[in-house]
């Protein structure tokens, strides 16, 4: 996904950490901090810390698109202005996050020097018909370059902080969702993520327009499907990955218009599952026939009339209902 837009002067990213969103030119709601306890320093932005707590009943973490990672993406403020819209005045706005998960290249790209930040994707070039390893893509739970530190994990850390029932009391629901490569990142965690919150907490996706979708084949290389996965997923089973999906409520959504090949993955494995996003999306929605449960948990929605466009996306009303548990979504 490129829908993204410059927020802070790259070169000086280390004094953007202690400056208010207005200073920053993230605008008034968002600024960035750092993920506490990680061992490679990973950012996020949100409207205050995560630590500070909220008395919100909703909380979301989303997750960014490819070329992502260092910058606030294009959807998050709409996304949050359409959720606080939903709830109304009277209650607390929900509270959202989104993690950074920046590429080296990327950093490269923006003349950012290694300042010992967790980066990812070493492995991933710019040709779309190879694919890198595994072991160190984000979109797939990979590890940060030099370190034990899956993209997952990070996710665990921030569903833990919004755990705190003395800092999150009233808090009844958590959205994980991602557009483009964050909707990869998101089908992939659904099937071996820890997702958990606290009890009484529910955690629901939402995986959209995805460059590829993940497949329960054993002969197929992860992400495509499940052989040679990185460490955080390495000693699941099949049948524990088959029983995440099988209990774990995900909202999947695709423009009927995303049938352009912009950073769209064309590796063989990928070819294998469509043509383009939406004959892929279409093709997981006939693949998960072979699987009844896991397919009563998902929920397939075409967008009319859109290409690959995650504002739009992400403020659907059908999608902002979802979001906040209406669960008079109808499923197909």
């Amino acid at each position: 996904m490129r829908c993204t837009k410059m927020i802070f002067s790259l070169a000086s990213f280390a004094a953007v950490c202690l400056v208010a969103a207005g200073d920053s030119g993230v605008g008034p709601a968002f600024k960035l901090f750092q993920v506490p306890g990680m061992p490679a320093p990973v950012y996020y932005f949100a409207p205050h810390r995560i630590e500070d707590g909220s008395r919100c009943e909703t909380a979301a973490i989303l997750i960014h698109g490819w070329g992502g990672g260092l910058r606030l993406t294009g959807d998050v403020e709409p996304f949050a202005a359409a959720l606080a819209k939903a709830v109304g005045p009277s209650n607390t706005a929900p509270y959202v996050v989104s993690p950074l998960f920046p590429r080296r290249r990327i950093l490269v790209k923006n003349g950012i020097k290694d300042d010992g930040r967790a980066v990812w994707n070493d492995s991933w070039g710019r040709d779309l018909s190879k694919h890198g390893k595994p072991d160190d893509d984000w979109r797939g739970g990979g590890d940060a370059a030099g370190v034990k530190l899956s993209s997952f994990d990070v996710v665990d850390a921030i569903l833990l902080a919004l755990g705190d029932k003395e800092r999150y009391p009233a808090l009844k629901r958590v959205i994980v969702t991602g557009f483009s490569a964050g909707g990869q990142f998101v089908g992939r965690y659904v099937a071996v993520g820890k997702g958990f919150v606290r009890d009484g907490v529910e955690v629901r996706y939402a995986a959209m327009a995805p460059s590829t979708e993940l497949r329960l084949d054993d002969d197929v290389i992860w992400h495509y499907g499940i052989m040679g996965r990185p460490r955080y997923s390495a000693q699941m089973t099949r049948d524990q990955m088959l029983n995440n999906l099988s209990r774990r409520r995900v909202w999947r959504a695709c423009g009927t218009e995303d049938v352009l090949g912009k950073a769209l993955d064309v590796c063989p494995e990928a070819m294998r599952q469509g043509e383009n996003r939406y004959a892929r999306f279409r093709n997981l929605e006939k693949y998960l026939k072979q699987f009844p449960e896991w397919s009563k948990q998902v929920s397939f929605h075409a967008i009319e009339g859109i290409g690959h466009e995650s504002k739009v996306a992400h403020t659907e009303k059908v999608f902002i209902d979802y979001a906040l548990g209406n669960d008079a979504v109808d499923r197909q």
